[in-house]
């Protein structure tokens, strides 16, 4: 338990500048969702897509062990694939 309430102060970052997810973002959020037992967001792919490759990869390595993306395997090509700009809606998740 206590791990856990370390391991969400270390990542208490928030979205970069720009209002795209960054890599701790998106492992806070998860790790919120598994401490309350709620399912991923359904745009969760979008997300992870406007990650850099490195980034995109380590937040999948993280949900994988969490248990928390138990779908499908990524292709390469689609772990690699450069960072997606933010949507012209906005941002904001």
């Amino acid at each position: 338990m206590i791990a856990v309430l370390i391991l969400s102060a270390a990542l208490a970052a928030g979205p970069g500048p720009d209002g795209a997810p960054t890599r701790e973002s998106l492992i806070r959020e998860a790790t919120d969702r598994l401490l309350y037992g709620e399912p991923l967001p359904a745009d969760m792919g979008d997300r992870l897509m406007r990650l850099s490759p490195a980034d995109r990869i380590e937040v999948l390595i993280f949900l994988r062990r969490s248990g928390m993306l138990a779908g499908p395997a990524w292709s390469i090509e689609r772990l690699l694939e450069p960072a997606r700009p933010p949507s012209p809606q906005g941002a904001q998740e």
